[in-house]
């Protein structure tokens, strides 16, 4: 029996990853698109088909399966989501130059700057307040901008479209398309700019691998390519932090513990990744030719989608894993996902939700949700994963 994806689920602060992973190894599902695939949830299967260049990301042609539309979560025609090697190879290499682990390390004073400003904003204004909007959505907002060369006075433009495009199911087809057409506008107004007085951000760079070496990047790729970046780079740490602030409240001894030792925020940023990350499914993926799972057989042409949630809740990989637990050290968890489509931005992500939780809860004590944890409205399924808004308290010292 065929069984509809995604799953229906009674609450929707539950990750579908703990729904799935009570599924078998492989199931037949039919996705909202139509089309039907195989629902992937063990973690050594999942590493595979994210790994093994057998399975593509190529999903554009015609007839090409896909979750929801065509070029699903992608930013238009020409979209790094969707290309396989080599055209995957050169886009990714012209844009990992600007998150190398040493390039990344030298942002830390800078997002703890940005970081420390936010936090001083929230105490001036005093509790409650909502963390998204003040906190979790500015921080990681801000760092992108400032990678990329983007205005932040355009953040709630650009925040629209990324909205849209990242929460398909809550639009109708035509708002998605419309989104992606205001974020290539928006970008490609932005690289006109850039044209004229470049800078030392990276889509000046990438403008000038494109007008100088032309064979590198094409015109429509250079805009979908700083397009997916800025929506990427911002959607996911966004919820990175606010579930992670959820999560902590739901489970108090182990908030209590971070707050007390430090040396746990690298560990419990992992956790909350793997525990309910903001990438709670994957993209789809297409066969290339018979490949032979631990549940059984994908036949070349088949429609896979290789489900992180449920990979990360596996407990041969992860034992206890219906457990959150910041102090864990087991295998490595899949919220980046894995392979040639591994996140770009990870590193980034990772040292954003380090300073996030670490001066959140060191400037702010007794920080905690200000409303019960079943009152948060998380987004929809099929979308990246995380709550709506996230109210917080702390205790205030009165003066005087």
């Amino acid at each position: 029996m065929t069984a509809t994806y995604p799953a229906a689920k009674d609450d929707p602060a539950t990750p579908m990853g703990e729904i799935y992973a009570e599924y078998p190894p492989m199931s037949k599902v039919v996705f909202p698109s139509g089309c039907e695939g195989w629902l992937v949830t063990r973690y050594d299967d999942v590493r595979l088909v994210f790994s093994d260049t057998r399975f593509s990301r190529n999903l554009l042609a015609p007839g090409a399966p896909c979750l929801i539309e065509p070029g699903d979560f992608s930013t238009g025609d020409h979209s790094i989501l969707n290309m396989d090697p080599p055209d995957h190879t050169r886009l990714r290499k012209l844009s990992a130059q600007a998150f190398t682990v040493r390039r990344i390390a030298a942002l830390r004073p800078r997002i703890q700057e940005i970081a420390d400003d936010l936090l001083r904003a929230m105490a001036e204004h005093g509790p409650p307040v909502d963390l998204v909007e003040m906190f979790a959505f500015p921080l990681p907002t801000s760092v992108m901008c400032e990678i990329l060369g983007v205005p932040f006075e355009g953040k709630e433009r650009f925040r629209q479209w990324s909205r849209v495009i990242v929460t398909p199911m809550a639009y109708s087809p035509a708002e998605v398309a419309q989104a992606r057409r205001d974020g290539a506008e928006d970008m490609a107004a932005l690289v006109a700019v850039k044209r004229v007085t470049p800078g030392e951000d990276l889509l000046s760079v990438l403008v000038h691998a494109r007008d100088e070496d032309g064979d590198r990047l094409t015109e429509a790729e250079l805009i979908d390519l700083a397009t997916q970046l800025l929506l990427a780079g911002h959607e996911t740490t966004v919820s990175l932090i606010a579930t992670g602030i959820v999560l902590l409240s739901r489970n108090p001894e182990q908030f209590a513990a971070l707050r007390a030792d430090p040396d746990l925020t690298t560990g419990a940023v992992e956790e909350i990744m793997r525990f309910d990350g903001p990438a709670d499914a994957s993209l789809l993926r297409v066969a290339l030719e018979d490949v032979e799972l631990s549940g059984g057989l994908v036949r070349r042409g088949e429609a896979v989608l290789a489900h992180t949630g449920a990979a990360n809740r596996d407990e041969s990989a992860f034992p206890g894993a219906s457990r959150f637990d910041i102090r864990r050290r087991n295998a490595p968890q899949l919220g980046f996902g894995h392979g040639l489509h591994f996140c770009l931005g990870a590193a980034l992500a990772r040292l954003e939700g380090e300073i996030a939780f670490r001066t959140l809860l060191d400037g702010l004590p007794g920080l905690d949700l200000a409303v019960p944890a079943s009152d948060i409205v998380w987004r929809p399924s099929l979308s990246i994963r995380g709550p709506e808004a996230v109210p917080v308290t702390w205790t205030t010292t009165k003066s005087g």
